[in-house]
């Protein structure tokens, strides 16, 4: 599988303290994209999922999987799901498909069996959300199981940090505002 980033502690990916995992490669193209960076389907970094699942501390309350677009490696996807499932009680997924499309997919419905929590649908640059994980109001949150509230992902909050070399990352669902003031770093 191609990942972009890992992250092994976010506070702002879903609720608690989770693992956040990039996938890298979307071809959606959705104007106005916060991760452009994740599209090149050649970037990022290659890994298989057990090392992946190395990574990822056991103090953490679950794993959000995000894009680029997760389910362009659907067979990757599905493998890694596989083995959270038993280890972790949360796994909350992004994409910019929607579900009725996720369920047309190769390993669609395996997955949705597998996660608690999908949140769908392309990024659409003139609905900006200002509530909920999500980018656009178009994006619904659907909750699979019964292990979440809607109310878990009605906050909305940024990590930035900076690492040694001076490189700003920034993760959550920043403001129109904060992203102009930060600029592309």
């Amino acid at each position: 599988m191609r990942i972009h980033s890992f992250t092994a502690s976010t506070f702002v990916n879903g609720p608690g303290n989770r693992a956040l995992i990039h996938f890298q490669g979307c071809t959606l193209g959705c104007p106005g994209c916060f991760n452009a960076s994740t599209h090149a389907k050649d970037g990022g970094e290659e890994i298989t999922v057990q090392d992946l699942i190395k990574r990822i501390p056991d103090s953490v309350d679950g794993v959000t999987i995000s894009g680029g677009e997760p389910f362009l490696q659907s067979e990757a996807l599905y493998e890694l799901v596989k083995e959270l499932r038993p280890k972790f009680d949360s796994i909350v997924v992004f994409s910019g498909f929607y579900l009725h499309e996720i369920k047309k997919t190769a390993y669609g419905n395996d997955i949705l069996k597998l996660i608690d929590v999908l949140i769908d649908g392309r990024f659409e640059q003139d609905k900006l959300a200002s509530e909920g994980l999500r980018g656009s109001y178009n994006q619904t949150i659907h909750l699979l199981t019964n292990r979440h509230k809607l109310e878990e992902f009605m906050e909305r909050k940024v990590e930035i940090s900076i690492n040694s070399e001076g490189r700003l990352s920034m993760t959550g669902f920043p403001s129109q505002e904060l992203i102009s003031l930060i600029g592309d770093r």
